[in-house]
């Protein structure tokens, strides 16, 4: 199912995202750019490694901001409301909130909703600018294994020829229902997800990459892809390795765009498992809100 508001009915999506909440210039604290052509050896940044890549215990009201990585932002008015933007200028103008499926074999029934994923924009019309929020919550459900659905990566395609800058907002008290968002662990101008090796600490590689429509990696490295941005952070509603983070924060991509709507393009948002937990590969697509004019691949 899916519930849409935009400039109008917005109360009616509010419920969806009071678990977590908004950004910042990438000039302020906490706003990262990611480079159309990549950094000096990786597609990707690291963001916050703290609680090595959710295998350990995190707690934001416990944390000072610094220790929750460069990508990190902080605000009281950020905790208050999840329709506040970060950045003065930014206006709230669109917002759907959708259910998940995941379709059989992988689940036992056709149809079956996994997940909630809020996608918010808001836009500064002086600075030709938005910036698209991003937050998942993770719902009782098992898959058709016996397993529950883990969600390593969140990639979102729309941004090429645009600059990207991002950041997340780690709500600093636990929600009374969901408990505490799990962090970002790192952000990627690449739309190849890698899973996370404990043994290497060091960012995936732009040597030996694959081909930058893969969408999963085997050797620790990615390529860049400047149409698609990859979070990578670690949830699902009882998570096999003990240390269970039900909802993400709120992530963020500020880009350039006009004044005109964003558009909904299929496959725009890929929610993704990357096996850390022993897991098999999978890869879920659905829609997402993009600029005007934005191109998604089907790769």
């Amino acid at each position: 199912m899916k519930r849409s508001c935009y400039l109008f009915g917005l109360m009616l999506c509010m419920h969806h995202l009071s678990a977590s909440a908004d950004v910042i210039n990438a000039s302020q604290s906490g706003f990262v750019n990611l480079p159309a052509t990549g950094n000096t050896n990786s597609a990707y940044v690291l963001c916050d490694t703290s609680t090595n890549f959710g295998l350990s215990e995190k707690n934001a009201s416990n944390s000072n901001q610094s220790s929750l990585g460069q990508c990190a932002v902080g605000d009281d008015k950020l905790a208050d409301s999840p329709m506040n933007a970060p950045l003065d200028g930014f206006t709230l103008v669109g917002i759907i909130s959708r259910g998940v499926p995941i379709p059989e074999p992988y689940a036992a029934a056709s149809g079956e909703e996994f997940a909630t994923l809020t996608d918010t924009v808001w836009h500064n019309n002086d600075t030709k600018e938005c910036i698209f929020g991003t937050h998942i919550l993770m719902k009782d459900q098992t898959l058709a294994n016996g397993k529950r659905w883990e969600i390593n990566d969140i990639t979102r395609g729309g941004f090429a020829g645009r600059p990207v800058a991002i950041a997340y907002f780690m709500k600093p008290k636990p929600n009374k229902d969901y408990g505490m968002p799990e962090a970002l662990f790192r952000a990627g101008r690449t739309y190849t997800s890698v899973p996370y090796d404990k043994t290497r600490l060091s960012l995936p590689a732009l040597q030996d990459a694959p081909a930058p429509t893969k969408a999963i990696s085997k050797n620790q490295s990615a390529a860049v892809n400047d149409n698609w941005v990859d979070f990578t952070t670690d949830i699902s509603f009882d998570d096999a390795d003990g240390v269970t983070r039900k909802m993400t924060s709120m992530l963020y991509i500020k880009t350039t765009c006009d004044q005109r709507q964003p558009e909904e393009n299929d496959g725009a948002i890929r929610l993704r498992t990357t096996g850390g937990n022993g897991q098999e590969w999978l890869e879920i697509d659905v829609p997402g809100l993009v600029p005007f004019g934005a191109t998604i691949e089907k790769y």
